[in-house]
């Protein structure tokens, strides 16, 4: 098909198709955390993937001295373990014949969580209802920002499982980093038998200082300009539907291109989805310069498991 080939590198990277690697979840022994495993164990199980329970604290009360502190890191890595273990065993009633194991940890639980992606196919977290907007080091916002796997950040109350009933939603604007998020929506579909949404969003620009004076006071000339990508959006979600028809034909494919910021437009389409997947260009060295704008709205206010998928390193 004309337009596609170029983007089949996408099936074939290691960290983007839904493939062999183990799924990682985040656990705490939090009704958030205990949620995300949940939704990952339903998810390699169904998958046939390895799960990972991975729990991770810092010592409390590291010694001044090194014979003290080890003594210290020995207490905290054993019951890092023992809380991981419980999480494993909570997932083995519900998913008997899934392989599961439990990892503890001494550390920096978002940065254990980072590490772990490195291997991982996909790694889960939980998330709490209410995120504060300056969180940008918390365990929900970290790995979505720097994990080197799709992440899914599940609300603690997400009410949605992905099925018939409740489609897939991705949002797409014409990138390499959009590219990979369809192919993640489209697997999660096609294993699910679920719909899926294909969204862009045409977004208006303010109009320059100038324009009013330039327009001479011509009707529409303060109602703002299309934005850059007006005309593109209409072809970067027929490109996408091209995208998910080459890649799983028995797909059943809707689209949507509306007027609005971009985060509001996605947020809205996903109220009843099961999932929503945004991409994200990973570039920079900080949490708040590795996640666009709509990917740190999308964190915050996703009351459905949100995937992000990044392009970039770490």
């Amino acid at each position: 098909m004309t337009g596609i080939p170029d983007r089949r590198s996408v099936l074939t990277h290691p960290k983007t198709a839904i493939g062999g690697g183990t799924v990682v979840a985040g656990y705490d022994e939090s009704r958030e955390a205990t949620t995300a495993l949940m939704w990952a164990a339903r998810y390699a199980d169904a998958r046939g993937l390895p799960l990972t329970v991975a729990y991770a604290a810092w010592p409390t009360q590291p010694g001044t001295s090194a014979g003290v502190g080890a003594v210290e890191a020995k207490h905290v890595e054993d019951r890092a373990a023992r809380v991981a273990r419980r999480g494993a065993g909570r997932v083995a009633g519900l998913c008997p014949d899934l392989k599961v194991r439990g990892k503890g940890a001494v550390g920096n639980p978002a940065a254990e969580l980072v590490m772990e992606s490195s291997t991982a196919s996909l790694l889960v977290v939980g998330r709490r209802a209410a995120m504060p907007a300056d969180s940008p080091g918390s365990v929900s916002f970290a790995p979505g920002a720097h994990a080197r796997c799709p992440v899914v950040v599940v609300p603690g109350d997400s009410p949605h499982s992905v099925g018939p009933d409740h489609p897939v939603v991705v949002g797409v604007d014409g990138s390499a980093s959009s590219d990979q998020a369809v192919t993640f929506a489209a697997d999660a579909a096609a294993f699910a038998g679920a719909e899926l949404l294909i969204l862009s969003a045409r977004t208006p620009r303010a109009p320059e200082p100038w324009m009013s004076d330039c327009a001479g006071g011509l009707p529409g000339a303060h109602g703002g300009v299309p934005g850059s990508g007006h005309g593109a959006a209409d072809e970067h979600v027929r490109s996408a539907v091209a995208l998910v028809h080459e890649l799983h034909p028995e797909v059943v494919t809707s689209k949507d291109v509306r007027h609005g910021p971009t985060a509001s437009v996605l947020l809205e389409a996903s109220a009843s989805a099961g999932m929503l997947v945004v991409g994200s260009r990973g570039a920079g060295g900080f949490a708040g310069l590795m996640l666009g704008s709509v990917s740190r709205a999308a964190l915050r206010q996703s009351e459905v498991p949100l995937a992000v998928v990044r392009t970039g390193a770490v």
